[in-house]
C-alpha cells in the first residue's frame, strides 16, 4: 500500500473526471460533498437489467459487481462542475479482473489470481489536496507482498503515464 499525493489538483480531476483516463476501472463508491454530500454506490442492482443486458454487461467487463467509472463519471461530474470547488470527495476504484489477472500473471508475482479478491485506487480529495491509495483484498490470508508491489508499481506507472506529478507521502 502506497499514498501518493498528487500536484496540480487540476491535472487529477481533468484525468478523473473530463478525459476518462480511469474508466477501464470499476467504482465501489463515490462520494461527494459540495451543498450536500452525495453518496453513489456503485454495486450493480442487477433486478435493473433484463438477463439480455446483463449477460452482455458481463461479456463486456466480466464483472457484475461493480459499475465502470465511464458510467458513473458524467454524474460525478455534474456534481462537481462549477464555479466553486467541492468541500470534499472520495472515488473508491478497483482493478477490472482482466486487469488482476495480467498483474498476477507477472513472473515477480507470487500470488494466484484466483487468490485476489481487489486491487483498488482510492482517490481523495481534501482542503485543497489530491491523495492516491493503493490497496489489496485477497480471498484468504496471504504473506506474499509481491502483488502489493507490483500494483503500487502499476499505478505510479498509470498515474505517470496519464502525465500526473505525485510524491509518495
Amino acid at each position: 500500500m502506497i499514498a501518493l499525493e498528487i500536484k496540480g489538483t487540476k491535472n487529477i480531476m481533468n484525468a478523473l473526471l473530463i478525459s476518462g483516463q480511469f474508466d477501464s476501472f470499476l467504482v465501489e463508491e463515490a462520494v461527494i460533498t459540495t451543498f450536500n454530500t452525495f453518496h453513489i454506490d456503485g454495486h450493480l442492482v442487477k433486478e435493473f437489467y433484463n438477463s439480455e443486458e446483463l449477460e452482455e454487461f458481463e461479456k463486456i467487463q466480466k464483472s457484475s459487481v461493480f459499475s465502470c467509472w465511464n458510467d458513473i463519471r458524467p454524474v460525478c461530474f455534474q456534481l462537481i462542475k462549477g464555479k466553486k470547488t467541492p468541500v470534499s470527495f472520495k472515488v473508491v476504484l478497483h482493478a477490472t479482473p482482466q486487469l488482476i489477472e495480467k498483474i498476477a500473471a507477472n513472473p515477480e508475482c507470487g500470488v494466484a489470481a484466483n487468490l485476489i479478491r481487489s486491487l483498488v485506487l482510492n482517490i481523495r480529495y481534501d482542503n485543497g489536496k489530491v491523495t492516491c491509495i493503493t490497496g489489496s483484498a485477497f480471498t484468504t490470508f496471504i504473506m506474499d507482498k509481491s502483488i502489493d508491489r507490483l500494483w503500487d508499481a502499476y499505478v505510479r506507472q498509470l498515474l505517470s503515464s496519464f502525465g500526473l506529478d505525485f510524491e509518495e507521502i
